[in-house]
């Protein structure tokens, strides 16, 4: 149990990362003082993210690959983390001016880089530390801590730095101090508390005979039996329903500001709503998971998601808005869990981090399409709403897909 709670909390620490970096406060920060408007903001943004998924794509799965022959993927896991936390810390000086605009953006894109590869090998430690009929309860419980982290974090920056006339450390609104100083407060939280997981995790020792050194031919094995295996096809499908779930997560709160202007009290009952319902469904789904299968809990949790974001796209009322948006969060926390499981069940434990190679590779090669979409039509139409239906597509080709995959 203490390894799991290790494993879960490191979870926590990273979703302040997430949720105040990438989705909530510093993007819609950048979208609305740092970019000339939301529109352009929503588009760079994106775009920075994509690019950042390119990278992983081309270099987590060779890494994944040397990790398992090298016995390095604590060190890894050490190594991107750190990067990661120090990089946040330089958000501190992303002003709100235009002059600060490629900074920023550069910053973030480096900083969710190494974040993204630090997941890699996070991932791969899951079938260490859990009974193989337990995958689902321990992936789903260290996504919903994680959940739970993403709403303290936001409401601790929210309620002690953003809606507060009593700033704390001597800060000031001027020059949006009290926003950029977020960017420490999250530093600070990631680092405290993966310190647990970090310090727990132990050089496996791997007695297995390598048959070949070919970093590449090992990938295509994992993949490739006279044409795509179960596990290809598997990946396929999550590439393309990832893409339209990180379009969703990326720019969900930008979209919410643009389009609903929701200020940051409403961004605050947004993220509680869905990380609350996310929580929930992340439990849920753990259970779900070892009690029928990973591939029946993600086309379940696609369906739901696909209609109550068709709906989002045609509301007017933040009310209705808030409420779907919380439907929504119930059904990320399963498609992220029940993937990772799914993985970890078709692969031997000795391609961990070559197969979590893949799965990143999956999740990032095409993943600038989603936010690159949204971030383009809504460029082209001048219409956020628009530009945010792109990621339903995505959604529905991924689920089409993942019907011709067999359970694992």
């Amino acid at each position: 149990m203490k390894k799991i709670l290790n494993f879960a909390l490191y979870d926590f620490a990273n979703s302040a990362f997430t949720t105040i970096i990438i989705t909530f406060i510093f993007s819609t920060y950048f979208a609305k003082q740092i970019a000339p408007n939301p529109v352009l903001g929503q588009s760079y943004w994106g775009w920075a993210i994509g690019t950042t998924g390119i990278l992983v794509a081309i270099i987590g799965p060779i890494l994944g690959s040397y990790a398992d022959k090298k016995n390095f993927t604590e060190f890894f896991i050490k190594l991107f983390t750190i990067i990661c936390i120090s990089l946040t810390t330089l958000l501190w000086f992303s002003k709100p001016s235009e002059k600060y605009l490629l900074f920023t953006l550069i910053i973030v894109a480096l900083a969710n880089f190494f974040y993204e590869l630090s997941l890699i090998f996070y991932n791969s430690i899951l079938k260490r530390i859990s009974k193989t009929s337990d995958l689902g309860k321990s992936s789903g419980f260290s996504f919903a801590l994680g959940y739970i982290g993403g709403i303290l974090i936001l409401i601790i920056c929210i309620k002690i730095f953003i809606d507060n006339d009593v700033l704390p450390f001597g800060l000031s609104k001027e020059n949006s101090e009290n926003i950029r100083a977020t960017s420490i407060v999250v530093a600070v939280w990631y680092l405290i508390f993966s310190i647990p997981f970090l310090f727990s995790l132990k050089k496996k020792i791997n007695n297995k005979i390598e048959l070949s050194s070919d970093n590449i031919k090992k990938i295509k094995d994992l993949i490739w039996n006279n044409g795509l295996n179960n596990l290809g096809k598997f990946l396929i499908a999550r590439m393309l329903y990832a893409d339209g779930l990180n379009a969703i997560i990326v720019m969900g709160g930008i979209f919410a500001v643009g389009v609903f202007n929701l200020e940051i009290k409403d961004l605050l009952i947004l993220s509680i709503l869905m990380n609350v319902t996310a929580f929930i469904g992340a439990i849920v789904g753990g259970y779900a998971n070892d009690k029928f299968s990973s591939k029946s809990v993600i086309i379940f949790s696609l369906l739901g998601l696909i209609i109550s974001s068709s709906i989002i796209l045609f509301v007017k009322s933040q009310l209705f808005f808030l409420i779907f948006a919380a439907i929504n969060g119930f059904f990320i926390g399963p498609i992220q869990s029940a993937s990772r499981v799914f993985i970890t069940k078709s692969i031997d434990e000795n391609n961990q981090a070559s197969g979590f190679g893949l799965f990143a590779l999956s999740g990032k090669l095409t993943s600038f399409i989603g936010p690159l979409l949204v971030s383009t039509i809504t460029y082209i139409s001048s219409s956020q709403r628009i530009g945010f239906s792109s990621a339903i597509i995505l959604l529905l080709i991924g689920l089409l897909i993942l019907l011709k995959v067999k359970k694992n």
